[in-house]
């Protein structure tokens, strides 16, 4: 949903060199038979190049924080990059990457967060936007044979190849407690950014970044009713007798501030629009209500990703539907937020999972007064890129969990990375939270805890955006069925690939009473894809897919 996070376009570089596809029979077992006879985001690749540019010691801003840190001349390549990454955020092991990625992809984009190519912010088409930033220096805050030597170590490090994913069971071919449906009607092409199941028996909205729109289905497919909006929806927040969305603004990776929070009301079966809540925002991604400061009212918080800007808020309800802000996080990256008391101290507390160069979740502890102070349950390298989370008590022992889902490969042209996928952090009484599950998923995006099967334990529904179409094209969803004792059971169905998953929702879609899952569908993306895949949805694929459970 975020969608990758890109840099200014200077000279060109050099891509690593693309591997020619071949059909994998994986492919063939999975793919819909009336496919098989045949891409959240269409990307701007940044390749940022130092352009040849030599910066003198004298060049190099006299205030430099580095040197402030015990920056030498006579520190091992290591030692340079480990002090000069690790100022910004988690130092990025040189075995995350393969060498190639490394060295043409990864460390020139970092090159000019370092200033080493202020030129290449002037070419950008929002090169005043992104100076306004400040985070592109003008003045070099390292010298090139610093930076150098920090290539030197990840080029010596680096494995040629990146490094085996972990090992998992198969996924199994075939669901048998639910059926496809696809709706009657489509868009074309399938961008869609948002699925949300409406209360039981009303149906699904779905949001499309193209159409600018919110097409309401009937639980059998149906086409209802259009909405148009002013941009890219991406979320949909139910509150009694209203419905909040969240608009990105722009799709695209842009420093343009008009995302925007509108609320919807009803007139009679129909959502129309009721108010313009807030807008001109940076990338606005996700919200969720709840008293925050104790006085009666609703309050809400905001993540607003941005790109390079961006930030984290609570807005205090006040007299006349008007709303104050309060920053908690003035960053990028925020992809998702709730509301829970984690102290259990009788006040709201607010989690949030922040992407971008962050990649941490953190727990916003409510101190009352308005004020807040926060922790970080983890953090992790810049990598990782973090797309979702919820809140779930996973081991019903009265503690909400935190399960998390780590995928995003849309920034360049990236090999597979084996730390992508789901994890549990189980919460301990002492406030702590443990890592308890980790299961390997390519290009994870989005995963949702129910009890699916109505057997007393939660299982995994989760979707891949970039999954390994060579090697594994059934993880593109993968339905975790709970077994007890800390075993799960994989499997997918048949026409997992028949698009490709951007996001997902699970409720009571037809109202009988179980767990309905929709798939929603954004067939234009980055990524390495199939040819044949790519017309197939073009042509056949549809804006979502319902997986009916067949329980009742």
């Amino acid at each position: 949903m975020r969608g990758p996070t890109h840099y200014p376009t200077g000279e060109s570089l050099p891509l690593v060199p693309r591997v020619f596809w071949t059909p994998n029979p994986k492919l063939l077992r999975v793919n819909n038979p009336r496919c098989f006879p045949s891409w959240f985001l269409a990307v701007i690749l940044g390749l940022i190049h130092p352009a040849g540019h030599v910066v003198g010691a004298a060049e190099v801003a006299p205030v430099d924080e580095l040197l402030k840190r015990g920056l030498t001349t006579n520190m091992t390549s290591e030692a340079t990059a480990r002090a000069v990454c690790a100022a910004c955020h988690a130092f990025p092991e040189p075995d995350l990457l393969d060498r190639a990625t490394w060295l043409q992809e990864t460390l020139p984009r970092m090159a000019i967060r370092l200033g080493l190519s202020p030129a290449s912010v002037d070419t950008h088409p929002e090169s005043e936007l992104l100076k306004a930033t400040g985070k592109f220096p003008a003045v070099p805050m390292i010298t090139t044979e610093v930076f150098q030597s920090i290539v030197q170590f990840y080029s010596a490090r680096a494995p040629e190849k990146p490094l085996p994913q972990g090992t998992r069971g198969e996924i199994e071919i075939g669901l048998p407690g639910f059926e496809l449906v696809k709706p009657q009607a489509r868009r074309r092409p399938p961008m869609t950014t948002l699925v949300k199941i409406l209360e039981s028996g009303q149906g699904v909205c779905v949001g499309d970044a193209q159409a600018q729109s919110l097409d309401f289905y009937s639980p059998t497919g149906a086409l209802v009713t259009t909405l148009q909006v002013s941009n890219a929806p991406v979320s949909f927040t139910l509150r009694g007798a209203s419905a909040f969305v969240s608009m990105i603004g722009n799709f695209f990776p842009s420093e343009k501030s008009q995302g925007a929070f509108v609320e919807l009301g009803r007139e009679g079966a129909r959502w129309v629009p009721k108010r313009n809540v807030l807008d001109r925002l940076p990338r606005t991604v996700d919200a969720t209500f709840g008293d925050l400061n104790g006085d009666g009212r609703a309050d809400f918080a905001l993540c607003m990703f941005g790109n390079v800007q961006g930030r984290l808020s609570w807005f205090e309800s006040g007299p006349e539907g008007r709303y104050s802000e309060h920053v908690l996080l003035e960053k990028p990256g925020a992809v998702g937020c709730a509301i829970h008391d984690f102290n259990r101290d009788g006040k709201p507390d607010l989690a949030a999972l922040i992407a971008q160069d962050t990649e941490s979740l953190m727990i916003f502890e409510n101190k009352g007064g308005r004020e807040f102070g926060f922790r970080e349950v983890f953090r992790q390298h810049p990598l990782y890129g973090h797309t979702g989370f919820e809140l779930v008590d996973f081991n019903r022992d009265g503690l909400m969990d935190f399960l998390v889902t780590n995928g995003d490969n849309g920034e360049y042209p990236s090999p597979t990375k084996r730390y992508h996928g789901i994890r549990l952090y189980e919460a301990k009484p002492d406030g702590s939270f443990a890592l308890r599950l980790f299961y390997p998923m390519n290009g994870a995006f989005r995963a949702l805890a129910r009890d699916f099967d109505q057997d007393g334990d939660l299982d995994i529904a989760a979707v891949s955006f970039f999954p390994d179409y060579d090697r594994s094209p059934e993880e593109s969803f993968v339905y975790l069925e709970n077994r007890g004792a800390g075993r799960l059971r994989a499997a997918t169905f048949r026409e997992c690939i028949s698009g490709r998953w951007l996001t997902m929702d699970a409720g009571d879609v037809d109202g009988d009473g179980d767990l309905d899952i929709v798939l929603g569908n954004n067939i234009r993306g980055p990524g390495k894809v199939p040819d044949f895949l790519k017309r197939d949805w073009e042509q056949f694929s549809t804006s979502y897919v319902l997986l009916k459970n067949r329980l009742k």
